[in-house]
């Protein structure tokens, strides 16, 4: 497993500072960008479209907090595709389609209730962000993982949310 913080010099955390991460992200790319290569030799050329792809890469995955703890879980030797598929438990479950199902009606909500609902969904996410830190920063994968679980849905309805707001 590739560790995608190592581009980065960034130490293998889920607490990492963004900005920190983006910087970094722009000096790799002026660096290694591959039109920075056009005339070299087609293995320089490859190599630095390699690099450049890679760096890309790391850079999607820890800028995004869920896919960043998966990754942090991964090179803990957690098998993600395998958690994806195990459910959470039924009362989380259970709230997030209750959740989904407002959401899907988010149009026809009034202000007060689209902003009640909007602060639900993020005040879940962000707990559960912090949940899945403390059990990872503990050393608790097995706890970390369940987090992540809970951590996984709650982005797909954030991002539910999104595309109903705008």
């Amino acid at each position: 497993m590739v560790n995608r913080f190592s581009p980065f010099d960034l130490g293998t955390a889920f607490s990492i500072d963004v900005a920190i991460l983006e910087q970094r992200y722009e000096q790799l790319m002026t660096v290694c960008h591959p039109d920075r290569f056009a005339a070299a030799p087609a293995f320089e050329q490859r190599a630095a479209a390699k690099r450049a792809a890679d760096i890309n890469e790391a850079f999607n995955v820890l800028k995004k907090p869920v896919s960043r703890a998966g990754h942090l879980l991964q090179l803990a030797g957690v098998d993600l595709p395998a958690l994806e598929r195990q459910p959470a438990a039924p009362e989380f479950l259970f709230g997030q389609i209750m959740l989904r199902e407002k959401v899907q009606e988010f149009g026809d909500l009034n202000p007060d209730d689209a902003a009640e609902l909007t602060s639900e969904i993020e005040d879940g996410y962000v707990s559960t962000q912090a949940k899945f830190a403390t059990h990872y920063e503990a050393g608790d994968i097995a706890a970390a993982s369940a987090a992540w679980v809970e951590f996984h849905f709650q982005q797909k309805l954030s991002d539910g949310l999104a595309r109903a707001r705008s």
